[in-house]
Protein backbone atom coordinates (compact mmCIF):
# COMPACT_ATOMS: atom_id res chain seq x y z
CA UNK A 1 0.00 0.00 0.00
CA UNK A 2 1.28 3.46 -0.85
CA UNK A 3 -0.12 6.92 -0.32
CA UNK A 4 2.39 8.82 -2.43
CA UNK A 5 2.27 9.57 -6.14
CA UNK A 6 5.28 10.30 -8.29
CA UNK A 7 4.74 10.30 -12.03
CA UNK A 8 2.59 7.21 -11.69
CA UNK A 9 5.04 5.33 -9.46
CA UNK A 10 5.22 4.70 -5.71
CA UNK A 11 7.34 7.44 -4.15
CA UNK A 12 8.80 5.19 -1.46
CA UNK A 13 8.21 1.51 -0.82
CA UNK A 14 8.29 1.99 2.95
CA UNK A 15 5.57 4.65 2.93
CA UNK A 16 2.57 2.33 2.85
CA UNK A 17 3.96 0.11 5.59
CA UNK A 18 4.68 3.11 7.77
CA UNK A 19 1.18 4.43 7.19
CA UNK A 20 -0.45 1.10 8.03
CA UNK A 21 1.49 0.91 11.29
CA UNK A 22 0.44 4.46 12.06
CA UNK A 23 -3.23 3.72 11.48
CA UNK A 24 -3.14 1.08 14.21
CA UNK A 25 -1.96 3.54 16.84
CA UNK A 26 -4.43 5.64 18.79
CA UNK A 27 -3.62 9.31 18.46
CA UNK A 28 -3.56 10.13 22.16
CA UNK A 29 -2.08 6.90 23.47
CA UNK A 30 0.88 6.10 21.26
CA UNK A 31 4.28 5.51 22.84
CA UNK A 32 7.66 6.98 22.03
CA UNK A 33 8.58 3.85 20.08
CA UNK A 34 5.26 4.17 18.24
CA UNK A 35 6.17 7.67 17.10
CA UNK A 36 9.42 6.40 15.65
CA UNK A 37 7.55 3.62 13.88
CA UNK A 38 5.06 6.07 12.44
CA UNK A 39 7.67 8.26 10.81
CA UNK A 40 10.67 5.99 10.31
CA UNK A 41 12.85 9.00 11.01
CA UNK A 42 16.25 9.00 12.64
CA UNK A 43 16.48 9.97 16.31
CA UNK A 44 18.40 13.08 15.24
CA UNK A 45 16.05 16.06 15.28
CA UNK A 46 15.73 18.04 12.08
CA UNK A 47 14.59 21.64 11.57
CA UNK A 48 12.19 22.76 8.85
CA UNK A 49 11.56 26.36 7.85
CA UNK A 50 7.84 26.70 7.10
CA UNK A 51 7.14 29.60 4.74
CA UNK A 52 3.48 30.55 4.68
CA UNK A 53 1.85 33.95 4.43
CA UNK A 54 -1.04 32.64 6.56
CA UNK A 55 -0.47 31.16 10.02
CA UNK A 56 -2.38 31.24 13.31
CA UNK A 57 -3.85 33.30 14.84
CA UNK A 58 -5.16 34.36 11.39
CA UNK A 59 -8.57 32.72 11.10
CA UNK A 60 -8.44 31.10 7.66
CA UNK A 61 -8.37 27.48 6.51
CA UNK A 62 -4.80 27.74 5.22
CA UNK A 63 -3.59 28.85 8.64
CA UNK A 64 -5.30 25.89 10.29
CA UNK A 65 -3.44 23.39 8.10
CA UNK A 66 -0.04 25.01 8.63
CA UNK A 67 -0.64 25.50 12.33
CA UNK A 68 -1.46 21.83 12.80
CA UNK A 69 1.60 20.75 10.83
CA UNK A 70 3.73 22.90 13.13
CA UNK A 71 1.97 21.50 16.19
CA UNK A 72 2.55 17.82 15.38
CA UNK A 73 5.84 17.76 13.43
CA UNK A 74 7.96 17.78 16.64
CA UNK A 75 6.38 14.45 17.57
CA UNK A 76 7.91 13.03 14.39
CA UNK A 77 11.43 14.42 14.86
CA UNK A 78 11.01 17.77 13.09
CA UNK A 79 11.27 21.14 14.84
CA UNK A 80 9.44 23.91 12.91
CA UNK A 81 10.56 27.50 12.45
CA UNK A 82 7.78 29.55 10.87
CA UNK A 83 8.15 32.55 8.56
CA UNK A 84 4.80 34.31 8.14
CA UNK A 85 3.05 37.66 7.80
CA UNK A 86 2.24 39.85 10.77
CA UNK A 87 -1.29 41.02 11.51
CA UNK A 88 -3.20 40.09 8.37
CA UNK A 89 -5.63 42.97 8.65
CA UNK A 90 -8.39 41.57 6.46
CA UNK A 91 -9.00 38.53 8.67
CA UNK A 92 -9.89 37.73 12.25
CA UNK A 93 -6.96 36.86 14.52
CA UNK A 94 -8.69 34.21 16.63
CA UNK A 95 -7.04 30.84 15.86
CA UNK A 96 -5.11 29.23 18.72
CA UNK A 97 -1.32 29.22 18.29
CA UNK A 98 -0.07 25.74 19.22
CA UNK A 99 3.70 26.34 19.13
CA UNK A 100 6.04 28.67 20.97
CA UNK A 101 5.92 32.23 19.65
CA UNK A 102 9.74 32.25 19.77
CA UNK A 103 9.68 29.84 16.80
CA UNK A 104 7.46 32.16 14.71
CA UNK A 105 8.88 35.12 12.77
CA UNK A 106 6.24 37.57 11.59
CA UNK A 107 7.14 40.30 9.09
CA UNK A 108 5.11 43.26 7.84
CA UNK A 109 3.52 43.37 4.38
CA UNK A 110 1.31 45.50 2.18
CA UNK A 111 -1.13 44.66 -0.62
CA UNK A 112 -3.33 46.49 -3.09
CA UNK A 113 -6.11 43.95 -2.73
CA UNK A 114 -7.64 45.11 0.56
CA UNK A 115 -10.28 47.24 -1.15
CA UNK A 116 -11.48 44.32 -3.24
CA UNK A 117 -11.47 42.03 -0.21
CA UNK A 118 -13.46 44.46 1.88
CA UNK A 119 -15.92 44.95 -0.95
CA UNK A 120 -16.53 41.26 -1.54
CA UNK A 121 -16.63 40.17 2.11
CA UNK A 122 -17.79 43.29 3.81
CA UNK A 123 -14.47 43.49 5.65
CA UNK A 124 -16.08 41.72 8.57
CA UNK A 125 -13.33 41.55 11.14
CA UNK A 126 -15.99 41.93 13.81
CA UNK A 127 -17.45 38.76 15.24
CA UNK A 128 -21.21 38.60 14.63
CA UNK A 129 -23.33 36.62 17.05
CA UNK A 130 -26.62 37.79 15.57
CA UNK A 131 -27.63 38.25 11.95
CA UNK A 132 -25.63 41.13 10.41
CA UNK A 133 -27.13 43.57 7.91
CA UNK A 134 -25.75 44.80 4.60
CA UNK A 135 -25.08 48.54 4.73
CA UNK A 136 -26.04 50.61 1.69
CA UNK A 137 -22.46 51.57 0.80
CA UNK A 138 -21.26 47.97 1.03
CA UNK A 139 -24.09 46.84 -1.24
CA UNK A 140 -23.11 49.44 -3.84
CA UNK A 141 -19.40 48.62 -3.59
CA UNK A 142 -20.13 44.93 -3.83
CA UNK A 143 -22.12 45.39 -7.04
CA UNK A 144 -19.41 47.64 -8.47
CA UNK A 145 -16.68 45.11 -7.77
CA UNK A 146 -18.76 42.30 -9.28
CA UNK A 147 -18.98 44.37 -12.47
CA UNK A 148 -15.19 44.82 -12.42
CA UNK A 149 -14.55 41.10 -11.99
CA UNK A 150 -13.63 40.64 -15.67
CA UNK A 151 -10.69 42.96 -15.08
CA UNK A 152 -9.29 41.98 -11.71
CA UNK A 153 -9.64 38.22 -12.35
CA UNK A 154 -7.22 38.38 -15.28
CA UNK A 155 -4.16 36.30 -14.30
CA UNK A 156 -1.58 39.11 -14.40
CA UNK A 157 -3.88 41.63 -12.72
CA UNK A 158 -4.83 39.08 -10.07
CA UNK A 159 -1.18 38.51 -9.14
CA UNK A 160 -0.32 42.21 -9.09
CA UNK A 161 -3.38 43.33 -7.11
CA UNK A 162 -4.71 40.43 -5.06
CA UNK A 163 -1.38 38.83 -4.18
CA UNK A 164 0.33 40.34 -1.10
CA UNK A 165 3.56 40.85 -3.04
CA UNK A 166 4.54 43.48 -0.50
CA UNK A 167 5.47 40.60 1.80
CA UNK A 168 8.20 39.35 -0.55
CA UNK A 169 11.13 41.61 0.36
CA UNK A 170 10.61 41.62 4.16
CA UNK A 171 10.07 37.85 4.15
CA UNK A 172 13.19 37.12 2.08
CA UNK A 173 15.28 39.36 4.32
CA UNK A 174 13.99 37.70 7.49
CA UNK A 175 14.28 34.22 5.96
CA UNK A 176 17.94 34.71 5.10
CA UNK A 177 18.52 36.00 8.62
CA UNK A 178 16.89 32.90 10.08
CA UNK A 179 18.99 30.63 7.85
CA UNK A 180 22.18 32.42 8.90
CA UNK A 181 21.41 31.91 12.60
CA UNK A 182 19.76 28.48 12.64
CA UNK A 183 20.64 25.17 11.05
CA UNK A 184 17.70 24.80 8.68
CA UNK A 185 17.64 21.35 7.07
CA UNK A 186 14.80 21.91 4.63
CA UNK A 187 12.37 24.60 3.45
CA UNK A 188 8.64 23.87 3.21
CA UNK A 189 6.42 26.49 1.58
CA UNK A 190 2.65 26.44 1.22
CA UNK A 191 0.41 28.51 -1.05
CA UNK A 192 -1.86 30.39 -1.66
CA UNK A 193 -1.09 33.11 -1.67
CA UNK A 194 1.58 32.50 -4.29
CA UNK A 195 4.05 34.87 -2.67
CA UNK A 196 4.96 32.06 -0.23
CA UNK A 197 6.54 30.15 -3.12
CA UNK A 198 8.23 33.28 -4.47
CA UNK A 199 9.90 33.74 -1.08
CA UNK A 200 10.86 30.08 -0.73
CA UNK A 201 12.31 29.97 -4.26
CA UNK A 202 14.59 32.90 -3.44
CA UNK A 203 15.67 31.40 -0.11
CA UNK A 204 16.41 28.07 -1.79
CA UNK A 205 18.40 29.72 -4.58
CA UNK A 206 20.57 31.76 -2.20
CA UNK A 207 21.09 29.05 0.44
CA UNK A 208 21.01 25.78 -1.53
CA UNK A 209 18.75 24.26 1.16
CA UNK A 210 16.32 21.61 -0.21
CA UNK A 211 12.82 22.93 -0.87
CA UNK A 212 9.47 21.12 -0.72
CA UNK A 213 6.57 23.20 -2.10
CA UNK A 214 2.90 22.65 -1.31
CA UNK A 215 -0.10 23.61 -3.44
CA UNK A 216 -3.20 23.60 -1.25
CA UNK A 217 -4.84 25.24 -4.26
CA UNK A 218 -3.51 24.99 -7.79
CA UNK A 219 -1.93 28.05 -9.39
CA UNK A 220 -2.28 28.34 -13.17
CA UNK A 221 -4.39 25.17 -13.25
CA UNK A 222 -6.92 26.42 -10.69
CA UNK A 223 -10.37 25.94 -12.20
CA UNK A 224 -11.88 28.54 -9.87
CA UNK A 225 -9.85 31.24 -11.65
CA UNK A 226 -10.62 32.77 -15.02
CA UNK A 227 -8.38 31.67 -17.92
CA UNK A 228 -7.53 34.08 -20.74
CA UNK A 229 -5.07 33.41 -23.56
CA UNK A 230 -2.25 34.25 -24.02
CA UNK A 231 -2.14 35.32 -20.34
CA UNK A 232 -2.90 31.80 -19.13
CA UNK A 233 0.02 30.40 -21.13
CA UNK A 234 2.32 33.05 -19.67
CA UNK A 235 1.06 32.29 -16.17
CA UNK A 236 1.89 28.59 -16.61
CA UNK A 237 5.37 29.52 -17.82
CA UNK A 238 5.84 31.76 -14.78
CA UNK A 239 4.72 28.94 -12.50
CA UNK A 240 7.19 26.50 -14.06
CA UNK A 241 10.01 29.03 -13.76
CA UNK A 242 9.30 29.74 -10.08
CA UNK A 243 8.92 26.07 -9.16
CA UNK A 244 11.86 24.61 -11.11
CA UNK A 245 14.14 24.74 -8.07
CA UNK A 246 11.78 22.75 -5.84
CA UNK A 247 12.80 19.19 -4.97
CA UNK A 248 9.27 17.87 -4.45
CA UNK A 249 5.66 19.08 -4.68
CA UNK A 250 2.82 18.40 -2.25
CA UNK A 251 -0.92 18.77 -2.84
CA UNK A 252 -4.19 17.70 -1.22
CA UNK A 253 -5.77 15.28 -3.72
CA UNK A 254 -4.77 12.69 -6.31
CA UNK A 255 -6.41 14.50 -9.29
CA UNK A 256 -4.54 17.70 -8.39
CA UNK A 257 -1.31 15.70 -8.10
CA UNK A 258 -1.73 14.35 -11.63
CA UNK A 259 -2.18 17.87 -12.99
CA UNK A 260 0.95 19.09 -11.21
CA UNK A 261 2.96 16.10 -12.40
CA UNK A 262 2.05 16.81 -16.02
CA UNK A 263 2.90 20.51 -15.74
CA UNK A 264 6.14 20.29 -13.77
CA UNK A 265 7.46 16.77 -14.49
CA UNK A 266 8.22 16.42 -10.78
CA UNK A 267 7.34 13.97 -8.04
CA UNK A 268 4.11 14.97 -6.29
CA UNK A 269 2.94 13.77 -2.88
CA UNK A 270 -0.67 13.76 -1.71
CA UNK A 271 -1.19 14.86 1.89
CA UNK A 272 -4.85 15.40 2.65
CA UNK A 273 -6.35 18.02 4.86
CA UNK A 274 -7.66 16.69 8.13
CA UNK A 275 -9.07 17.44 11.55
CA UNK A 276 -7.38 17.69 14.91
CA UNK A 277 -9.17 15.28 17.23
CA UNK A 278 -7.97 17.35 20.18
CA UNK A 279 -10.23 20.15 18.96
CA UNK A 280 -13.26 17.87 19.30
CA UNK A 281 -12.72 16.33 22.74
CA UNK A 282 -15.42 18.27 24.60
CA UNK A 283 -18.92 16.86 24.78
CA UNK A 284 -21.45 19.26 23.30
CA UNK A 285 -25.19 18.51 23.56
CA UNK A 286 -27.21 18.56 20.35
CA UNK A 287 -29.69 21.34 19.75
CA UNK A 288 -33.32 20.49 20.45
CA UNK A 289 -34.32 21.60 16.96
CA UNK A 290 -33.29 19.79 13.80
CA UNK A 291 -30.37 22.10 13.00
CA UNK A 292 -28.48 22.30 9.70
CA UNK A 293 -25.23 24.28 10.01
CA UNK A 294 -22.82 25.71 7.45
CA UNK A 295 -19.48 27.14 8.59
CA UNK A 296 -16.98 28.88 6.33
CA UNK A 297 -16.58 30.95 3.19
CA UNK A 298 -18.92 30.65 0.20
CA UNK A 299 -17.35 31.04 -3.25
CA UNK A 300 -19.87 33.19 -5.08
CA UNK A 301 -20.91 31.78 -8.42
CA UNK A 302 -19.40 28.39 -7.54
CA UNK A 303 -21.05 27.19 -4.32
CA UNK A 304 -24.80 27.54 -4.57
CA UNK A 305 -27.22 27.10 -1.64
CA UNK A 306 -30.24 27.61 -3.92
CA UNK A 307 -31.27 23.92 -4.27
CA UNK A 308 -31.41 23.50 -0.49
CA UNK A 309 -33.29 26.74 0.14
CA UNK A 310 -35.77 26.01 -2.64
CA UNK A 311 -36.36 22.53 -1.22
CA UNK A 312 -36.95 24.02 2.24
CA UNK A 313 -39.38 26.57 0.82
CA UNK A 314 -41.40 23.86 -0.92
CA UNK A 315 -41.46 21.63 2.17
CA UNK A 316 -42.57 24.59 4.25
CA UNK A 317 -45.33 25.43 1.78
CA UNK A 318 -46.46 21.78 1.85
CA UNK A 319 -46.58 21.94 5.68
CA UNK A 320 -43.96 19.19 5.92
CA UNK A 321 -41.59 21.46 7.87
CA UNK A 322 -42.01 24.36 10.26
CA UNK A 323 -39.57 26.87 11.80
CA UNK A 324 -40.47 25.47 15.21
CA UNK A 325 -38.70 22.21 14.47
CA UNK A 326 -36.00 23.08 11.90
CA UNK A 327 -33.39 25.81 11.58
CA UNK A 328 -30.60 26.38 9.06
CA UNK A 329 -27.58 28.42 10.22
CA UNK A 330 -24.82 30.02 8.16
CA UNK A 331 -21.56 31.18 9.75
CA UNK A 332 -18.87 32.84 7.63
CA UNK A 333 -17.29 36.06 6.43
CA UNK A 334 -19.29 36.46 3.22
CA UNK A 335 -22.38 34.31 3.73
CA UNK A 336 -24.51 37.43 4.08
CA UNK A 337 -24.05 38.36 0.40
CA UNK A 338 -24.42 34.78 -0.80
CA UNK A 339 -27.44 33.74 1.26
CA UNK A 340 -29.48 36.78 2.31
CA UNK A 341 -31.00 37.50 -1.15
CA UNK A 342 -32.07 33.86 -1.47
CA UNK A 343 -33.57 33.81 2.01
CA UNK A 344 -35.66 36.84 1.09
CA UNK A 345 -36.61 35.36 -2.29
CA UNK A 346 -37.90 32.11 -0.78
CA UNK A 347 -39.38 33.79 2.33
CA UNK A 348 -37.33 31.73 4.75
CA UNK A 349 -36.43 34.47 7.25
CA UNK A 350 -38.04 32.48 10.09
CA UNK A 351 -36.11 29.31 9.25
CA UNK A 352 -32.69 30.40 7.91
CA UNK A 353 -30.36 32.48 10.10
CA UNK A 354 -27.11 34.24 9.13
CA UNK A 355 -24.57 34.86 11.88
CA UNK A 356 -21.39 36.01 10.15
CA UNK A 357 -17.91 35.34 11.52
CA UNK A 358 -17.21 33.40 14.69
CA UNK A 359 -13.92 32.19 16.23
CA UNK A 360 -12.58 28.74 15.34
CA UNK A 361 -13.39 27.21 18.74
CA UNK A 362 -16.98 28.42 18.52
CA UNK A 363 -17.22 27.07 14.98
CA UNK A 364 -16.27 23.63 16.30
CA UNK A 365 -18.93 23.92 18.98
CA UNK A 366 -21.59 24.88 16.45
CA UNK A 367 -20.63 21.91 14.30
CA UNK A 368 -20.81 19.45 17.19
CA UNK A 369 -24.23 20.63 18.41
CA UNK A 370 -25.82 20.39 14.95
CA UNK A 371 -28.06 17.64 13.62
CA UNK A 372 -26.60 17.97 10.10
CA UNK A 373 -23.54 19.73 8.70
CA UNK A 374 -23.94 21.39 5.32
CA UNK A 375 -21.24 21.48 2.66
CA UNK A 376 -21.73 23.38 -0.59
CA UNK A 377 -19.84 21.92 -3.53
CA UNK A 378 -19.66 23.05 -7.12
CA UNK A 379 -21.99 20.93 -9.24
CA UNK A 380 -19.58 20.90 -12.17
CA UNK A 381 -17.22 18.18 -13.53
CA UNK A 382 -14.28 20.54 -12.95
CA UNK A 383 -14.92 20.12 -9.22
CA UNK A 384 -14.32 16.36 -9.40
CA UNK A 385 -10.78 16.59 -8.02
CA UNK A 386 -11.30 19.14 -5.27
CA UNK A 387 -11.56 18.53 -1.52
CA UNK A 388 -12.63 21.41 0.66
CA UNK A 389 -10.84 21.50 4.00
CA UNK A 390 -14.23 21.91 5.65
CA UNK A 391 -15.25 18.33 4.87
CA UNK A 392 -12.52 17.03 7.17
CA UNK A 393 -13.57 19.31 10.03
CA UNK A 394 -17.07 17.92 9.62
CA UNK A 395 -15.64 14.39 9.91
CA UNK A 396 -14.09 15.43 13.21
CA UNK A 397 -17.38 16.85 14.50
CA UNK A 398 -18.96 13.43 14.02
CA UNK A 399 -22.40 14.49 12.75
CA UNK A 400 -24.07 13.63 9.41
CA UNK A 401 -22.77 15.59 6.43
CA UNK A 402 -25.13 16.85 3.73
CA UNK A 403 -23.29 17.87 0.54
CA UNK A 404 -25.05 19.87 -2.16
CA UNK A 405 -22.76 19.20 -5.08
CA UNK A 406 -21.37 16.82 -7.65
CA UNK A 407 -21.99 13.10 -7.36
CA UNK A 408 -19.14 10.72 -8.09
CA UNK A 409 -16.36 13.16 -7.18
CA UNK A 410 -13.71 12.65 -4.50
CA UNK A 411 -15.89 14.20 -1.79
CA UNK A 412 -18.62 11.69 -2.61
CA UNK A 413 -16.03 8.91 -2.47
CA UNK A 414 -14.76 10.17 0.91
CA UNK A 415 -18.26 10.14 2.39
CA UNK A 416 -18.84 6.59 1.11
CA UNK A 417 -15.47 5.49 2.54
CA UNK A 418 -16.20 6.97 5.97
CA UNK A 419 -19.99 6.50 6.04
CA UNK A 420 -20.27 10.10 7.21
CA UNK A 421 -22.98 11.48 4.93
CA UNK A 422 -24.48 11.84 1.48
CA UNK A 423 -24.24 13.97 -1.69
CA UNK A 424 -27.41 15.31 -3.33
CA UNK A 425 -27.96 18.05 -5.88
CA UNK A 426 -31.56 18.07 -7.15
CA UNK A 427 -34.38 19.85 -5.35
CA UNK A 428 -36.72 16.83 -5.28
CA UNK A 429 -33.91 14.61 -4.06
CA UNK A 430 -33.12 17.05 -1.24
CA UNK A 431 -36.80 17.19 -0.30
CA UNK A 432 -37.05 13.40 -0.05
CA UNK A 433 -33.88 13.22 2.04
CA UNK A 434 -34.95 15.96 4.45
CA UNK A 435 -38.42 14.43 4.79
CA UNK A 436 -36.85 11.06 5.67
CA UNK A 437 -34.39 12.60 8.12
CA UNK A 438 -37.11 14.64 9.81
CA UNK A 439 -39.22 11.53 10.33
CA UNK A 440 -36.25 9.74 11.92
CA UNK A 441 -35.45 12.77 14.07
CA UNK A 442 -39.03 13.07 15.31
CA UNK A 443 -39.11 9.39 16.25
CA UNK A 444 -35.66 8.90 17.79
CA UNK A 445 -33.93 12.28 18.01
CA UNK A 446 -31.21 11.15 15.61
CA UNK A 447 -30.49 10.39 11.96
CA UNK A 448 -30.11 6.78 10.90
CA UNK A 449 -30.13 6.71 7.09
CA UNK A 450 -27.08 7.69 5.02
CA UNK A 451 -25.03 7.88 8.21
CA UNK A 452 -23.02 4.85 9.33
CA UNK A 453 -19.70 6.40 10.40
CA UNK A 454 -16.62 4.17 10.22
CA UNK A 455 -14.32 5.34 13.03
CA UNK A 456 -11.29 3.51 11.61
CA UNK A 457 -11.69 5.17 8.21
CA UNK A 458 -12.29 8.57 9.76
CA UNK A 459 -9.22 8.29 11.99
CA UNK A 460 -7.01 8.13 8.89
CA UNK A 461 -7.69 11.83 8.34
CA UNK A 462 -6.48 13.31 11.61
CA UNK A 463 -4.04 16.22 11.48
CA UNK A 464 -1.53 14.08 13.35
CA UNK A 465 -1.63 11.40 10.66
CA UNK A 466 -1.09 14.01 7.94
CA UNK A 467 1.81 15.58 9.86
CA UNK A 468 3.37 12.13 10.05
CA UNK A 469 3.17 11.85 6.27
CA UNK A 470 4.77 15.25 5.86
CA UNK A 471 7.57 14.31 8.25
CA UNK A 472 8.26 11.20 6.20
CA UNK A 473 8.30 13.23 2.98
CA UNK A 474 10.72 15.77 4.44
CA UNK A 475 13.01 13.03 5.71
CA UNK A 476 13.08 11.16 2.42
CA UNK A 477 13.75 14.38 0.48
CA UNK A 478 16.63 15.23 2.78
CA UNK A 479 18.11 11.76 2.57
CA UNK A 480 18.13 11.90 -1.22
CA UNK A 481 19.95 15.22 -1.05
CA UNK A 482 22.51 13.91 1.45
CA UNK A 483 23.28 10.80 -0.62
CA UNK A 484 23.35 12.48 -4.04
Amino acid sequence: MTYLTSMGRAYDSEAGQVYMRAAKLRNRNYTESGRVAMTAVESKERRVLIVSFHFPPTNITAAVRLGKFAKYLPQFGWEPTVLTAANVKELLQTLPVDIEEANIFRTHYFTLGSMIYYGLTGGQKTIHRTSPKISAWRRILYKLLRCMALVYTLPVVRILILEPLGWYRPAVKKGLEIISKQKIDIIFSSCGPLVSHFVAARLHKQSGIPWVAEFRDLWSLNHYVRKVQPLHFLEKELEKEVMKGSDLLVTVSAPAAKQLEMLHSKNVVVIHNGFDDEDYLHNVPLTTKFTITYTGHIYLGKQNPTPLLKALAELKQEDSLSPDELEVRFFGNNVLFAVAPLVKKYRLEDMVKIYGLIPFEESVQKQKESTVLLLLGWNDPKERGIYTAKIFEYLGAGNPVLVIGLKGDIVDELLKETGAGVVVNEVNEIKRLLHQWMQEFRQSGEILSHFQPDSAAISRYTRKQQAGKLAHVLEQTLRRQETS
